[in-house]
């Protein structure tokens, strides 16, 4: 008995491939191929995909087949998880597979979007052009996502900072300064030096039960809002409605919104199909709801502008360009105008939020780590007029 292992696009292709070198089967086990793709993709980032995309779309639209394609970029790529990726895609297609079943087995390289996009441009024969659509969204995409990763890196930086300064003021610093203090039997402490002094006994003594209830904490509120959704539904909706936060994430949402819907209906996806994969990829649970009921309302005749005019969730002028388009038979040119605008509104916002959240952070850093100092130092003064 021969044991071994053949690709083919199913257990009936396996068994056909062996009967023809005249092998005949008696058990035939399907291995979980996505493991492969799984064991690849955390080694993929998103820049390298992004420039992996542009590159095939360029060679595809030269006139390139798939496979030296996909060879010439294998040699090109300094990636070595690119690398891995594109000689799997390259075994699957010349073992007969679609280009868009390969990529769907890498799937936190290539989203649902992305399979659905190059999966039309195969169906409609048009996958030079809709490679190249594929690659200038996700350069887009990618742009959105770096801008809503930047928001949020500064301020998280200093207050990485704030609580370093004062912890080590309180663990290493007030310990010192108490000694200092105790040694003056006349002396008495202001009351936010003895508050500061308390909490740093509790700190220096039971510092390993911070960081427990802390991560405790962390990993229970993750768990939460991943398992429970009404956790998640909750958290996503205090997102939203927090100041500041909130308009800059609902910015965020319509721009990939927009964007998203501007390549999969160009590359000839179906609306119906379309709003069901957005609502898949959304990161905000309550904007899932929102499309899909936009989109349950859509399968009972209404046009798409309807239910976006009627939801606050969506911007009024979406709702009226989207109603423009269906009139004009350009809804697709419409979501790709829709998208640049809040492309461009988002890198506005992204320049005059930080333009006032720099100096904001600056004065809360300086108040804290002031009122520490001033806390240590004021009882110096009365140490020296005891002295005096």
């Amino acid at each position: 008995m021969t044991e071994g292992t053949l690709e083919a696009e199913s257990e009936q292709s396996a068994a056909s491939l062996l009967t023809a070198k005249q092998l005949f089967p008696v058990h035939i086990k399907v291995e979980n191929t996505e493991s492969i793709g799984g064991m690849f993709n955390n080694k993929v980032k998103t820049k390298d995909k992004v420039m992996f995309i542009r590159q095939f779309s360029t060679m595809i639209k030269a006139g390139l087949p798939i496979t030296q394609a996909l060879a010439s970029l294998r040699e090109q790529s300094s990636s070595q998880g690119v690398k891995n990726m594109i000689e799997q895609v390259t075994r699957d297609v010349e073992a007969g597979s679609t280009l868009s079943n390969s990529f769907a087995k890498f799937e936190k390289v290539f989203s649902n979007t992305d399979v659905h996009i190059v999966a039309a441009g195969e169906a409609s024969g048009k996958l030079d052009e809709v490679l190249v659509n594929m690659a200038d969204e996700s350069e887009k995409n990618y742009k959105i996502v770096k801008k809503i990763k930047t928001v949020f890196i500064y301020p998280a930086f200093l207050a990485s900072v704030v609580v370093g300064i004062v912890s080590i003021m309180m663990v290493f610093v007030l310990p010192q300064m108490k000694t200092l203090y105790e040694s003056f039997d006349n002396a008495t402490l202001p009351l936010p030096t003895l508050i500061l002094i308390g909490i740093s006994n509790f700190l220096t003594r039971f510092w390993w039960l911070v960081i427990i209830l802390f991560v405790a904490g962390f990993v229970s509120l993750k768990m939460y809002i991943k398992k429970n959704k009404n956790g998640m539904y909750m958290w996503h909706r205090v997102l939203i409605s927090m100041p500041l936060v909130g308009p800059f994430l609902k910015l965020s949402y319509m721009a990939i919104f927009t964007r998203t819907m501007s390549s999969l209906v160009s590359s000839g996806v179906p609306i119906l199909d379309a709003l069901e994969i957005i609502s898949e990829t959304m990161p905000n649970v309550i904007y899932r709801d929102a499309i899909m009921v936009a989109r349950d309302k859509v399968k009972q005749g209404s046009p798409l502008s309807e239910p976006l005019s009627d939801d606050n969730l969506f911007p009024p002028m979406i709702g009226q360009m989207v109603g423009v388009g269906e009139q004009t038979g350009e809804i697709d040119v419409m979501f790709k105008n829709l998208a640049d605008y809040f492309s461009d509104e988002l890198e506005n916002w992204v320049k005059s939020f930080q333009s006032i959240l720099e100096p904001f952070i600056i004065v809360i850093m300086g108040v804290i780590i002031g009122g520490v100092i001033i806390s240590i130092i004021l009882p110096i003064y009365n140490i020296a007029n005891i002295v005096r």
